[in-house]
């Protein structure tokens, strides 16, 4: 390996220790509730990923967490928006990223949980904020591009028609349980990924140097020359640190550090493209854009297009991929084939309207 090669690699795996420290930073100051740290955090976090053209799949995962936290902490901020329509709230966008964190959570119950209650307070938050108008535009949202169960939907259009924020069903599944159990998932993620080796190498070399510090002390009826002193204090935290970092990088020069995967599951449509092109910027950001609130009018409410029939391409994909991947496997196959503007879910769908209609074979 060449000295240029190393180094370039010595970088990458320094980035990531740094990715690693700012994505436990926004986890933490999500979780104190600290609006302040969180954005300084989350913006400093975006600052570097962004810049990363070869993101590893765990830091992928990672950065979607990040645009989920970063929506949840704004759900209640209807003047905050994510995606270009306007009428799309914080939490809509929230339950659309929470879809492509699917395999990020172990616990398939926590998932259903976390996405019953985005379903509920998409609407209720709509209500609490005095905007009715609104929390029916949401409810026809979900049932167009979501899979929301049908007897859901009609308790929660009972809910808008008598606009009574303080329903049973609202109280029930308030925001403060969809925020418990999103704190429920972190804890979990966080153990299994802690992300916390420069924040462990830290610790040591601070307490090092506080041990240093007491033995000074001590040493104090001792003195010895400024020079001589200073040497000995720079050599010894010199060591202290190498002491620190060298046992625990582990590192296989010959062996390849970084996944050539080119998976972004935190993209909702994102298509796998061939190694050799360019990969294209992600319209999904973690930071958000403000509008100042404005008179809603009837001519403001978004006319829905209906749904764009598939094409026999598309078909053939599908079939392709059930082939390749099985039923089920839907996430890989919108990665492995073209489907422009489709979800996983939308391929479920498909394929079980082919099986009805005898084009499955």
């Amino acid at each position: 390996m060449c000295e240029e090669e190393e180094q370039q690699q010595q970088e990458r795996v320094a980035r990531c220790w740094m990715m690693d420290f700012c994505f436990r930073s926004v986890c933490s100051s999500y979780r104190d509730t600290n609006r302040v740290k969180f954005n300084k955090n989350i913006k400093l976090y975006e600052a570097i990923v962004d810049d990363e053209c070869d993101l590893q799949e765990d830091q992928q995962m990672k950065r979607t967490i990040c645009c989920f936290l970063s929506r949840i902490m704004d759900g209640k901020n209807l003047e905050v928006h994510y995606d270009p329509c306007d009428r799309v709230t914080p939490l809509m966008s929230a339950l659309t990223v929470w879809e492509c964190l699917k395999d990020a959570v172990d616990d398939t119950a926590l998932y259903e949980n976390v996405r019953h209650l985005l379903f509920i307070q998409c609407v209720g938050v709509c209500l609490e904020k005095g905007n009715a108008q609104l929390a029916e535009d949401t409810l026809q949202w979900l049932e167009k591009e979501t899979t929301l169960p049908e007897k859901l939907q009609r308790k929660l259009s009972t809910v808008v028609k008598k606009n009574n924020v303080y329903d049973q069903l609202l109280t029930n599944f308030s925001y403060s349980r969809l925020l418990d159990s999103i704190h429920a998932f972190l804890d979990a993620f966080l153990e299994k990924h802690p992300s916390d080796f420069l924040l462990k190498s830290a610790s040591k070399v601070v307490q090092a140097r506080q041990e240093r510090s007491e033995k000074a002390e001590l040493d104090v009826l001792e003195p010895k020359s400024p020079s001589r002193a200073a040497d000995i204090s720079t050599k010894q935290d010199k060591k202290d640190e190498a002491k620190v970092v060298s046992p625990d990088l582990n590192l296989r020069p010959k062996k390849k550090l970084f996944s050539t995967k080119t998976l972004r599951p935190w993209k909702p449509d994102t298509v796998k493209k061939p190694l050799c092109v360019p990969r294209r910027k992600s319209t999904l950001k973690v930071s958000r854009r403000s509008i100042k609130a404005s008179p809603q009018r009837s001519d403001d409410i978004p006319k829905y297009k209906g749904k764009r029939k598939w094409t026999w391409e598309e078909d053939l994909n599908l079939k392709a991929g059930i082939k390749r991947f099985g039923e089920g496997k839907w996430t890989k196959i919108l990665e492995e084939f073209e489907f422009e503007g489709r979800t996983s879910v939308m391929l479920k769908d498909r394929w079980r309207t082919m099986k009805k209609l005898g084009k499955a074979s």
